[in-house]
């Protein structure tokens, strides 16, 4: 989860990568010189990614909707919350509230479906099939409007947890054998005929074999 109000603000009004151009701050005092990072272009370039989503901190319905999906999923999930800053940027998303017509609302059997009333407020909504990645980069991408719902959904990518598990090459019985073995090239043994236990640091040392047990 990507709490995203483009500015640092517990740090007192410091530029972030996600601010806008021309943001004057504590760090950037003539304004912020570089365009902002895209969060989710960014995020749908990572390779084994299967889940990216943007939700706005107003709406609880949806917000609620898209992180329940992303924890449901499973693999890389990515959800950017475009979260408002009362104290350093108070108006950063007045646009966006005061007009719903600038956000685009994805609707899909695989993504989210809103409540009537909401439909009636946000009425620019969007037929989008989350399986499709290149479309997803269109939305993101697209300067006049914010997509709002899940951009991209793959159940089919792998997550690492199975790759890991997949090219695991100890498996629990060999970890076993292996410890078993390098004890036993340290067994201590009375020599034969011999009456005296070997000594250690002046101890006498009785017969056993070293040998180790794993608890599956």
């Amino acid at each position: 989860l990507m709490h995203d109000n483009c500015v640092y603000g517990l740090t007192k009004m410091q530029a972030s990568p996600t601010s806008p151009q021309g943001l004057k701050s504590n760090t950037s005092p003539r304004g912020a010189l570089l365009a902002p990072l895209n969060p989710l272009l960014t995020s749908l370039s990572v390779s084994n990614v299967s889940f990216v989503a943007q939700a706005p901190d107003w709406i609880p319905d949806i917000l609620y909707a898209i992180i329940r999906e992303g924890y449901h999923h499973k693999g890389f999930s990515f959800i950017r919350i475009l979260q408002r800053c009362p104290n350093f940027l108070p108006n950063l998303f007045d646009p966006l509230l005061q007009d719903p017509e600038k956000m685009l609302v994805l609707r899909h059997a695989q993504g989210i479906e809103l409540e009537p009333s909401l439909s009636r407020i946000y009425r620019n909504q969007s037929e989008h099939d989350p399986a499709d990645i290149n479309r997803a980069r269109e939305l993101a991408s697209d300067p006049d409007l914010t997509p709002v719902g899940i951009l991209y959904r793959n159940d089919q990518v792998p997550c690492y947890e199975d790759l890991r598990k997949r090219e695991q090459s100890f498996t629990p019985n060999m970890i076993e054998q292996v410890l078993n073995r390098e004890f036993d090239k340290f067994m201590v043994q009375r020599r034969q005929n011999d009456e005296v236990s070997p000594q250690v640091n002046g101890h006498s040392v009785p017969d056993f074999a070293a040998r180790v047990e794993i608890t599956h």
